[in-house]
């Protein structure tokens, strides 16, 4: 029986057994529509949301902050303002790590995110995101807001937009959850200086509503069913996207670029080729996790063209579970937009598969 035919135009999680834990692939329809993937077992970076007690070395005032001995020997930086003594332990959260020159990024802003909500660490009191309904019945949850608040020393609960989809009962036991959770990694972070809540198992699950009969989780799945020979594809510089068109994919030290090829077939209209390529653009951005600027070099279009692919691209992020800014057309004809970076470079995560 071929587990990825059952249930076609649902969603399915595929799981592998991959570096410090897993590689994951989320189908929807057949399709890949995301992507998780933890670093290599003997890699020297952490994955994103990890807390780690690490040691000040010393303030770097023009860069903005401290380099820090971190539990796995290595050397981060952590931006930071706060004033910290040489040689104090501090625990830290890990940032997305993309630049295998420079020492991993960290900050002293401690939080916890669900799909529901976010835990700020360090001040007390709730607020809801300014995304949310203005049906959003709050005087309802308010109270169970205030009561958890007074239970926990020095928690900020962000009620995220979400939580419109869920009932009160429900609202109450994803709240009991996070903090739970959050009990939880106090607990392991005084045991073991470390705890990571970014592995890729934890991300796919909250991110997505997926049941246990779409999971599939087996050891040599990804080979079995080609899914290494795809995600190779996506470390490639040139990437075609059908009619022989195709994107060249290049990320440079302050952005990311992509640029839209016809290739050799010059029959398909430029209109349509910029579509096409809207929509493979969006899907790699998603399942590769790009962040930062990127800017995208369309073949040049009309007006009303440009204006269709703004509107393709920005409804395609709007409800992004990761923040981004629309920027558009810029003077000199290129599309730009900005993202906040959530995954590390797939060839950082795959160099030793």
């Amino acid at each position: 029986m071929d587990i990825l035919k059952k249930n076609k135009m649902g969603r399915k999680l595929i799981i592998e057994t991959y570096g410090q834990g897993n590689a994951i692939i989320v189908l929807k329809g057949g399709k890949i529509i995301d992507l998780f993937i933890d670093p290599p077992a003997n890699s020297k970076f952490y994955p994103p949301n990890t807390f780690v007690e690490a040691k000040i070395q010393r303030r770097i005032s023009k860069r903005g902050g401290y380099f820090v001995k971190l539990p796995n020997g290595c050397q981060g930086f952590l931006k930071s303002k706060t004033n910290y003594s040489e040689g104090s332990l501090v625990v830290l959260l890990s940032k997305v790590f993309f630049d295998e020159y420079k020492p991993q990024t960290f900050t002293d802003k401690l939080k916890i995110i669900s799909k529901y909500f976010i835990l700020k660490l360090g001040k007390s009191g709730f607020s809801f995101s300014r995304k949310n309904s203005k049906n959003l019945n709050k005087e309802a949850l308010s109270p169970i807001l205030e009561a958890k608040v007074n239970d926990h020393n020095g928690i900020f609960i962000i009620c995220r937009s979400r939580i419109a989809e869920i009932c009160t009962k429900q609202f109450d036991n994803e709240l009991e959850k996070i903090l739970i959770h959050h009990n939880s990694i106090t607990k392991k972070l005084s045991l073991n200086k470390i705890y990571c809540d970014g592995l890729a198992k934890r991300m796919a699950l909250d991110r997505y509503d997926i049941g246990e009969k779409n999971i599939v989780e087996e050891e040599g799945v990804f080979e079995r069913f080609g899914f290494w020979n795809k995600i190779d594809e996506l470390c490639q510089k040139k990437y075609f996207i059908g009619n022989g068109s195709y994107l060249i994919l290049e990320q440079t030290s302050s952005f990311f670029a992509i640029d839209v090829n016809s290739g050799h077939d010059l029959k398909i209209s430029t209109r349509d080729l910029n579509l096409l390529a809207s929509a493979e653009i969006c899907w790699i951005i998603k399942v590769l996790g790009l962040g930062g600027k990127i800017i995208i070099d369309f073949i040049p279009c009309s007006k009303s063209e440009k204006s269709e692919i703004f509107e393709f691209i920005a409804n395609f992020f709007f409800d992004d579970f990761i923040r981004n800014k629309i920027w558009g057309w810029t003077n000199g004809g290129a599309f730009e937009l900005e993202r906040e970076r959530d995954k590390s470079p797939l060839k950082l995560l795959v160099q030793h598969n």
